[in-house]
């Protein structure tokens, strides 16, 4: 297979960190007819759509000349280079796929295209009754909050998005403007933790929803860390803009699925996450993977550490053996949801269950989920009420089930506020190590002078006439010692 060169095309270049993720796949297998992908996006995402006609289009020749080669036994798909102004409007296909957003559809030999320059180009190629698929960073997201100060990369010639008046400023906006273009918003997700590989995408409602705080904050807690390097751990300030009616607003991407009027048999769920779909019932809101609708609670991580805040040393103690005696105690504290009643529930998972196994790999798993908090203590503001060394072995005993943990693995900081945690940490270990160095140099010295003093002290004594005549009566019965010895030998 050749690529098709449209126009606008950069011999080379190559775009790096594509759409990609298990969730990305399930929403571009809703793709049908003729699909029309615009931007990088990983090739499992691409063969995930299941319509026998996919036109793929990137900027870049090399990454071009890389899909066709992938595909070139596949039939149906064909693989274009250039820039997206350079598509042809044709009212062709059925299903537009842009995951990536519109960012990286221009390139170097055109001019840069505003926003809605792009968004109608997408529309112009979108045949009557179609679908598309958008994605749209937002640029005061909450992984940029926490991003730390990088170098600008080779791949941000172009302005900075948030410059364009034509991109929308949030959710609504989004809305507005593609319901305005002619289209019906199907449905619209916020997307957790980066824009290019979320684990979470959930709806407004789901979001605003009091009863799904506490499943929702441990989703976001399990999604993992924005790419990049990071000022500090976005997820604790995820949970607060949950219960702020915040996440929506600076959620670092939206992705809204759109459509010309038509019919549209195949419903999209109020979420997708990594347990399952989130979809609101009669019953109330469940997950596909669960078999009833996920209890209302908070999550046992945040109880735990709003315990510990507090100094509510019988509540954190409650809490903590509450978890470790139960049947969940291998389940970490951010799977657990606390209900109002006190019981916990882990949350629905495809994987494997957690529950307790049994002999020493209980132990194991035990002081696993207990280290995993331990470290959480640790990055989240609580450093100075918990040991850095042995938390893991405090909260066991506090638990009222001591034991013996397992080695502790090496944790390397992943944040700059962990790291300057850990240099603050291993600066003062280091003070108090040179502190009793210091003391033990000084003892050592006060004892070598008190050892000197005392030899002066003999040598003096040495000198005198009773000391004198003691080291001869001293000396005479040391040579008597010898003599007897010497006689004894003999006679065996």
């Amino acid at each position: 297979m050749t690529p098709l060169l449209l126009g606008g095309e950069m011999p080379h270049w190559s775009d790096h960190a594509p759409a990609r993720g298990a969730l990305l796949r399930e929403l571009a297998a809703t793709a049908h007819g003729h699909v029309l992908v615009v931007g990088p996006h990983e090739p499992e995402l691409v063969e995930a759509i299941p319509a026998r006609q996919v036109t793929v289009l990137v900027r870049g020749v090399p990454d071009a000349d890389a899909l066709a080669a992938r595909w070139a036994d596949r039939a149906g798909v064909q693989v274009c280079c250039g820039s997206l102004e350079k598509l042809a409007a044709v009212p062709a296909y059925d299903t537009v796929v842009a995951l990536d957003g519109l960012d990286r559809t221009g390139s170097t030999e055109t001019a840069d295209l505003p926003w809605a320059a792009g968004v109608a180009q997408l529309l112009a190629v979108l045949r009557p009754g179609g679908r598309l698929l958008l994605s749209l960073a937002n640029p005061a997201g909450l992984h940029r909050l926490y991003a730390g100060a990088v170098a600008p990369g080779d791949a941000e010639w172009s302005g900075y998005p948030a410059a364009d008046p034509t991109r929308p400023a949030g959710l609504e906006p989004l809305r507005a403007h593609l319901r305005s273009a002619g289209l019906d918003v199907l449905r619209d997700w916020s997307a957790y933790p980066s824009p290019q590989s979320p684990a979470v995408l959930v709806n407004e409602d789901a979001l605003t929803e009091p009863d799904l705080h506490g499943y929702l904050t441990s989703a976001l807690r399990r999604a993992g860390l924005p790419d990049g390097p990071l000022l500090a751990d976005p997820r604790p300030l995820a949970a607060d803009l949950l219960r702020q009616r915040l996440a929506a607003a600076l959620a670092p991407a939206w992705i809204v699925a759109a459509a010309y009027p038509g019919h549209h048999p195949s419903p999209l769920p109020d979420g997708l996450l990594t347990d399952g779909h989130l979809v609101r019932t009669s019953a109330g809101w469940t997950l596909s993977t669960a078999s009833g609708p996920i209890p209302a609670g908070a999550c046992l991580h945040d109880a735990l550490l709003a315990a510990a805040r507090t100094g509510d040393q019988p509540e954190f103690r409650t809490l903590l053996t509450t978890w470790q005696s139960g049947p969940h105690a291998t389940v970490p504290a951010d799977a657990l949801l606390l209900t109002p009643d006190g019981d916990l529930h882990p949350i629905p998972s495809p994987s494997p269950s957690s529950s307790r196994p049994a002999g020493e790999g209980a132990a194991m798993g035990e002081m696993s989920a207990l280290r995993c908090f331990a470290v959480a203590l640790q990055n989240e503001g609580l450093a100075h009420l918990w040991p850095a060394d042995g938390a893991a072995e405090l909260l066991a005993a506090m638990s009222g089930h001591p034991r013996t943990p397992p080695p502790a693995t090496r944790i390397t900081p992943s944040t700059l506020r962990e790291l300057t945690a850990s240099h603050d940490r291993l600066a003062a270990q280091l003070a108090e190590a040179r502190s009793q160095l210091t003391w033990y140099e000084q003892r050592t010295a006060t004892l070598q002078s008190d050892l000197a003093r005392a030899y002066k002290i003999i040598t003096v004594l040495k000198a005198t006439t009773g000391g004198r005549a003691a080291t001869a009566v001293l000396g005479g019965v040391r040579r008597g010692k010898r003599l007897a010895t010497a006689a004894l030998r003999r006679l065996r």
